[in-house]
């Protein structure tokens, strides 16, 4: 992947940043020659098979004809446990996973203190060091192909990563970027960043992944953008984490989710598409975007859902969402709402679904100074100012749900975050003290007929 213009960029870059650093050609032990090597010295390594080596220093390791390195049980192929390490151009098999080989590793090193715990993974690549560059590297069938612990500013570019457990492993990072690489034919993971923050994920390809292509879980203030998410069991998985974007991805033909944000909060879900979600062999619902499991004030906009089974999906307690300005078309069921309250949900354009929408259990808002647009609306505007005089009775669902203002014509999709937020703020008050059979009216009880099981919709809620 790299070219020839990649490796002397890098290769000039080391050797400015250092005074007095050196170019050595390496010839035989590769291990002996980082021993030797200076800090920011570069090391060139040519073709061929070597063993696995440990860098414990800020040196630039540039392979030449993509030198290969194998690693062992319990023994990475690359250790990483010095800062400022540049590794280039170099391929990595791995090894799977094998308990009972794991087993005999410890037994065999019981007089011995293991450099690894004995329920750490098998990796191809340990990263134990700050501000690490890997670029255009091959890593091919390990238990987890990277696994980088506690690192600061760690950075993955133009790489492969493919037939592993878990492609890339991080854990408890804070900073870097992974761009331009692609994570393929992953068991659980294409790549797994946990307990993390600042991470930037950019260009990656993530096709194919048996599991969840990439799963964010229990991070803050990462960015996904420009990323592919193509034939993966869930194409994107954020599980507790807040103060993400994600924008501008694509999902396209995952079996069961294109993107799924659970137990989340204060994310941006912004400009991406999500279509063929679901069906193909195996028979499930497929949902383009899911926001699920008490996820709270996520801002879902501009996205474009298209021929899955379930365009867009709410469920079990979300609250404050804001799901406005998308494109909802030709899905089975363009909206599914269900056990929620307080979301807001208007100028979204919903056309040719079999199914426009569900609202079930919920008590959730479809309108604020107007609603959204529905191409089976036959509705009338006497007025003339573009909203229809008539409501809009969202077809599905226990909660009797109306649009009070739907659009005559589609909304314009420009998307306008904070006019939005105060329109939440505005529109979406529901207190569940007020759904009582009764009301107070100027010091009166007003007393309403309500049928077990349904809330009926109100006036004043509008």
């Amino acid at each position: 992947m790299a070219s020839t213009f990649i490796s002397v960029w890098v290769l000039l870059f080391a050797l400015a940043g250092t005074a007095g650093a050196s170019e050595i050609l390496v010839a035989g032990d590769l291990q002996a020659a980082i021993a030797g090597a200076s800090p920011g010295d570069t090391l060139i390594v040519p073709a061929g098979v070597y063993q696995p080596f440990t860098v414990d220093r800020p040196l630039t390791i540039l392979g030449e004809g993509r030198p290969s390195v194998r690693a062992k049980t319990q023994n990475p192929a690359i250790t990483i446990r010095g800062h400022g390490v540049q590794i280039l151009g170099f391929q990595v098999d791995g090894v799977p996973k094998n308990q009972e080989d794991k087993f005999r590793f410890y037994m065999d090193l019981a007089s011995r203190k293991p450099q690894y715990s004995l329920n750490q993974p098998n990796s191809g690549i340990l990263v134990d060091g700050n501000d690490v560059l890997l670029e255009d590297m091959i890593v091919n069938g390990s238990e987890a192909g990277i696994l980088v612990k506690y690192a600061r500013n760690f950075t993955i570019l133009n790489s492969s990563i493919q037939r592993c457990d878990i492609g890339l492993l991080i854990q408890e990072g804070s900073g870097g970027r992974v761009a331009g690489s692609t994570f393929q034919d992953c068991k659980k993971y294409g790549a797994s960043i946990e307990a993390s923050s600042g991470f930037s994920l950019e260009r990656n390809q993530v096709i194919g992944n048996p599991g969840a292509g990439i799963m964010l879980k229990d991070s803050t203030g990462c960015t996904l953008r420009w990323n592919s998410f193509i034939e993966n069991w869930q194409g994107l998985f954020l599980w507790n984490s807040s103060f993400c974007d994600l924008m501008e991805n694509e999902a396209d033909r995952n079996v069961y989710y294109g993107m799924v944000i659970a137990s989340g909060s204060n994310n941006s879900i912004l400009n991406n598409e999500a279509r063929k979600t679901g069906g193909g062999g195996y028979g499930f619902q497929g949902f383009g975007i899911s926001i699920q499991e008490n996820s709270t004030y996520n801002l879902v906009a501009g996205n474009v859902l298209s021929e899955n089974l379930n365009g867009l999906d709410l469920t079990r307690g979300c609250r404050f969402n804001l799901i406005f300005s998308n494109e909802i078309y030709e899905n089975s069921n363009g909206i599914r709402l269900d056990k929620n309250e307080n979301n807001l949900v208007y100028k979204n354009n919903f056309r040719r679904n079999l199914i426009t929408g569900y609202d079930n259990a919920s008590h959730n808002f479809w309108n604020g100074s107007v609603g959204n647009y529905y191409d089976d609306y036959r509705g009338r505007d006497r007025d003339g100012d573009g909203v229809g005089d008539d409501p809009y009775w969202i077809p599905k669902g226990s909660s009797c749900v109306v649009d009070w203002r739907p659009l005559m014509t589609p909304a314009d999709g420009i998307v306008d975050i904070e006019e939005a937020r105060l329109d939440l703020a505005r529109y979406a008050t529901y207190n569940p003290e007020d759904d009582l059979p009764y009301r107070m009216e100027n010091d009166t009880i007003v007393i309403r007929k309500k049928e077990p099981g349904k809330t009926e919709p109100a006036k004043w809620w509008a």
